[in-house]
Order: C-alpha cells, then sequence, then structure tokens
C-alpha cells in the first residue's frame, strides 16, 4: 500500500502547478510562502532544541497555544516550529506574542520532501494535533528515532473503517507513535484496534 499511496503522491506533484495556481487565483494559498511546501524554507532553523507541532487547521493550532506558551519559558528549548497546511492556520500566529515560536507550511508528504524537511529542522520531538496522519513523514520521523505524539487524538467510525481497510499499513502508522492522547473512550477503542502501543 506504501508503493500505490507514493505513486499517487508522486501524480499529485506533477500536477501541482496548477493545484497551487488555482489555489492562488482563489486567495486560498500564499503567493510567495507556498513554496514551503516543496521544502523552499522561508525561515532558519537556528541552533539548540526545537519541538515541533503539527495540526491540520486553525482550531489544531488555537487548541495547543496555552502549552506553547508554557513551552516557551523554557530555557531548554530554543524554537518552537509550528507547521500547518492552511493559509488561515498560517495568519493565526499573529495573534499571540510568541518570541520562540514560527510557522511554516506542511510539506507535500513526498518521501523526498518529507525527508528533506526533517533533515532541516532536525526536531528533538514531533506532536502532531487530532488526526493528523502522513505516512511517509510519520514513517521517516521514526527512522530518525524522534519521539512522536499524537495530543488530542480524534479518530471517528468513519475514519476508523477507512483506517481499518489496509490494517498492514495502518499497524505501521499508528505503531510509529510512541504515545497518543486521546480525546475521549470511543478514540482509545479505535486507536488500540489500529495499532497504537501506548494511549493516554
Amino acid at each position: 500500500m506504501f508503493f500505490i499511496y507514493n505513486i499517487i503522491i508522486n501524480l499529485i506533484i506533477l500536477i501541482s502547478p496548477f493545484i497551487i495556481l488555482a489555489r492562488i487565483l482563489k486567495n486560498k494559498e500564499d503567493k510567495v510562502r507556498f513554496k514551503e511546501k516543496f521544502c523552499f524554507f522561508s525561515k532558519k532553523r537556528g541552533n539548540g532544541k526545537l519541538v515541533w507541532f503539527h495540526g491540520s487547521s486553525v482550531g489544531e493550532i488555537l487548541s495547543v497555544i496555552p502549552l506553547i506558551e508554557k513551552l516557551e519559558k523554557k530555557k531548554t528549548i530554543n524554537k518552537i516550529l509550528i507547521t500547518s497546511s492552511t493559509l488561515s492556520s498560517s495568519k493565526i500566529l499573529s495573534n499571540f506574542k510568541l518570541k520562540k515560536t514560527i510557522h511554516q507550511f506542511f510539506p507535500i508528504d513526498s518521501n523526498f520532501f518529507t525527508k528533506k524537511f526533517l533533515n532541516y529542522w532536525n526536531p528533538s520531538v514531533a506532536i502532531f494535533i487530532e488526526s493528523e496522519i502522513w505516512p511517509n513523514m510519520l514513517m521517516n520521523i521514526k527512522k530518525k528515532s524522534c519521539p512522536l505524539i499524537l495530543l488530542n487524538a480524534r479518530i471517528t467510525k468513519k475514519s476508523y473503517n477507512n483506517w481499518s481497510i489496509i490494517p498492514s499499513m495502518t499497524k505501521k502508522l499508528f505503531g510509529s507513535f510512541n504515545i497518543c492522547f486521546s480525546q475521549n473512550k470511543e478514540t482509545t477503542k479505535y486507536l488500540k484496534s489500529l495499532g497504537s502501543k501506548k494511549i493516554k
């Protein structure tokens, strides 16, 4: 299934210029920063410990702001990276007085781009929010022996049924998390069935 998934991703990359252009015309994509999705980074990493959060959109990012504000006070953390996929979520950080925190767009989930992303940012820990499951990124994080957390995990019955269609791939993906923090009992049950090893 990973093979088929990567074929689909590579086909998307081939037509991505047309997709990006259409999104720019609809004001759904940043005219300059869209290049971050292809690993042309607009910020420098710097030295020291970097904590990475990834959420899909505005709601996920807002949910971790209190945690980020606490982490900003820790002297052992040099930088906090937030990635997301939408234009609206990229603007949300300007509403908060955060000194160590920067935003970049999440890269296209190809093996090449995810490796390039991880080699550049070299996170000390990766924290994914709610239901962000990206196969190539998760597998490459695991290969780097970087602690991987699923925070405020949310799995609906529909998404559980979809993941259950490909059990071998699913076990690898959900088993890659060092720990999952579940929203509710239903999600806990689904996470166990999908292959998560440690759930709280």
